[in-house]
């Protein structure tokens, strides 16, 4: 459908002797009249039409030559590239104090652990031994089935009944849940465990003070030695594991240490709380070496050389290279919203727009746990004629590479040796770290622990504190003063303190219950003293868990370990302690909700 003029069809089509008649036929003063168009072949095949064909072939060129699709270079197309790579292995690994976890700071001598081959980065550097999955009844007990197991498979059936009677499991009293009414699962795991299992945290220490008779007494006492030594390696984890994790910091801080002693290179990790290490973490340590320990990673670099086919750089709604070919519809570069100072935003689609066509994509294998290094690259064109090219080296623009504390890359790109993906159980601690700004200081609050059963139990569910005992016989105008207001055990304080001139820290204190100080029940916060610097608190506060985590070595072999797990705190929290509280006897009750 579509609206015709009259008066200027006939104009332009008819005599001007039957104007006149047409105007009487078709007044100007009426509306235009709405015809209907219909499309009409003459021979009857609608095929020539819908072609759209040219009727001047020049025309067609003159559009190429105006684009410059006429337009010669005498030069080839790059069909083939030789790329010749390094690659610099891990060697060695290492935890970090505060005075060399300091981005920026000199290393020094450092004491370098010996990499293991197969390793990877967060069993060494996330474990924390100190958390402990031995303490409850149910982890002693599968450590205990788990020697049993051993035992019997090495033919010592005898000892395994032994154990059972000579460390039986026991219930380890919880100071904040004398009754057992919070953690009720641990009454019904030693119904089921009790007498049937030994305990494998007094196996795994009274193995750890020397060899106990029931090993060298045993019928084959090799086969006990040699069971009993790999079920105590399994127990205890990766010798060399953990250090890494920085409590005041709240984040680990380690060093990588790759290639031989000729070419050693040293990355080191700070402020690193999250789940996975990415390059983003690392920082280039310039000169910094250090000999290897004996056991480690062999770092002799490994020298590769491939030659690919040179492939196109291709991306959604890339511009077409073509005059008469059509970019994807899909999505508009045009369309992209930036401001005048977005500069990263108008150079990628300025890259985008103009040069994309221009890049050559070729892959190249790297090595993980390793730094790889582009050696040479050499470009064969369809001449047969070849070209090495050389790096283009910009300190002001690069990505996926390691800067040092003055600004330099790392030559190369370091792939991590980190796992593949972890498994993740529930938290058995967690504690968050929140400012209190009406009592001027902050909490550490210890929502969940590990209870007697083993398995993780809120702290939020114990009893609340006894209200204080209010003298009787009180009028209504008298006042009673109160030192202090009470607060729940689990809020541990943190205290500020001066640590320099101008420098306020976050020192970890106790608040008394019938003069006796009230401590976390946690192992977090069982360091004293404990500090933390202010900054490391902000206002939003720090959520902190201590989680169990599984995954699997290159080889297969599983490796399990605890870690701590960083993230965002709720904001701020309001304990309501007051001090030198002068009340009334209408706000006792009030107070002491």
């Amino acid at each position: 459908m579509g609206k015709i003029d009259p008066l200027a069809v006939v104009t332009a089509a008819q005599p001007n002797s039957r104007l006149a008649e047409l105007i009487k036929l078709f007044p100007v003063a009426d509306p235009p009249a709405m015809v209907r168009l219909e499309p009409d072949s003459i021979t009857g095949d609608p095929a020539p039409g819908t072609e759209a064909r040219l009727g001047d072939p020049a025309w067609m060129l003159g559009r190429q030559w105006q684009f410059g699709e006429l337009t010669g270079e005498d030069a080839g197309t790059v069909v083939s590239v030789h790329v010749a790579s390094r690659s610099l292995p891990v060697t060695a690994w290492a935890p970090l104090d505060d005075a060399t976890g300091e981005p920026g700071a000199p290393l020094g001598e450092m004491a370098w652990r010996p990499w293991r081959p197969g390793a990877i980065l967060e069993e060494l550097v996330q474990d924390v031994p100190a958390l402990g999955f031995g303490r409850g009844l149910r982890q002693r007990a599968e450590a205990g089935a788990q020697l049993v197991d051993l035992l019997v498979d090495a033919g010592a059936p005898e000892v395994a009944a032994a154990l059972v009677a000579r460390h039986p499991l026991a219930l380890e009293p919880d100071p904040n849940d004398p009754d057992g009414t919070l953690d009720t699962k641990v009454g019904r795991l030693f119904a089921v465990l009790g007498g049937a299992l030994p305990d494998g945290l007094a196996i795994a220490e009274e193995l750890a003070a020397g060899e106990p008779d029931w090993v060298s007494g045993a019928d084959d006492a090799d086969a006990v030695r040699a069971a009993a030594s790999d079920w105590l390696d399994w127990f205890q984890g990766a010798p060399d594991s953990g250090g890494a994790w920085s409590v005041d910091r709240l984040e680990y801080r380690f060093a990588l240490r790759f290639g031989d002693d000729d070419h050693a290179i040293v990355a080191r990790g700070t402020q690193f709380g999250s789940a996975e290490v990415r390059w983003s973490d690392l920082e280039w340590v310039e000169r910094a070496g250090g000999q290897v320990p004996d056991g480690s990673a062999d770092g002799t670099p490994v020298d590769t050389e491939a030659t690919m086919l040179a492939a196109p750089l291709r991306y959604p709604a890339m511009p077409a290279d073509r005059y008469w070919q059509l970019e994807d519809g899909a999505i508009d570069l045009g369309a992209i919203e930036a401001q005048p100072h977005d500069l990263a935003r108008i150079c990628l689609v300025e890259f985008a727009m103009s040069s994309g066509d221009d890049w050559l994509s070729v892959p190249v294998d790297g090595l993980l746990g390793a730094v790889n290094q582009i050696t040479r690259v050499e470009l064969t064109d369809d001449f047969g004629d070849s070209s090495e090219l050389t790096e283009l080296v910009d300190e002001r623009f690069t990505m996926f590479k390691l800067a040092s504390a003055t600004g330099r890359m790392l030559p190369g790109v370091v792939l991590p040796p980190v796992a593949a993906g972890t498994l993740v159980g529930d938290a058995f601690e967690e504690v968050l770290f929140l400012r209190d700004e009406m009592a001027n200081m902050a909490w550490a609050i210890e929502q969940t622990v590990q209870g007697p059963s083993g398995d993780p139990r809120s702290r939020a569910s114990e009893p609340p504190p006894a209200p204080d005992r209010w003298p009787t016989g009180l009028g209504p105008e008298e006042l009673v003063y109160r030192l202090q207001s009470r607060v729940p055990a689990h809020w541990i304080p943190l205290v500020p303190i001066s640590t320099a001139p101008g420098q306020v820290s976050l020192r970890k204190g106790a608040l008394l219950r019938d003069g006796e100080p009230v401590l976390p029940t946690g192992v977090t916060l069982e360091p004293t003293p404990l500090t933390f610097p202010g900054e490391e608190i902000p206002r939003e506060g720090v959520h902190l868990r201590a989680v169990p985590v599984l995954a699997r070595r290159a080889d297969g072999r599983y490796v399990r370990w605890t870690a701590y797990r960083v993230r965002t705190g709720r904001g701020e929290a309001s304990s309501r302690l007051a001090w030198d509280s002068a009340l009334a006897t209408t706000q006792m009750r009030h107070f002491d909700r």
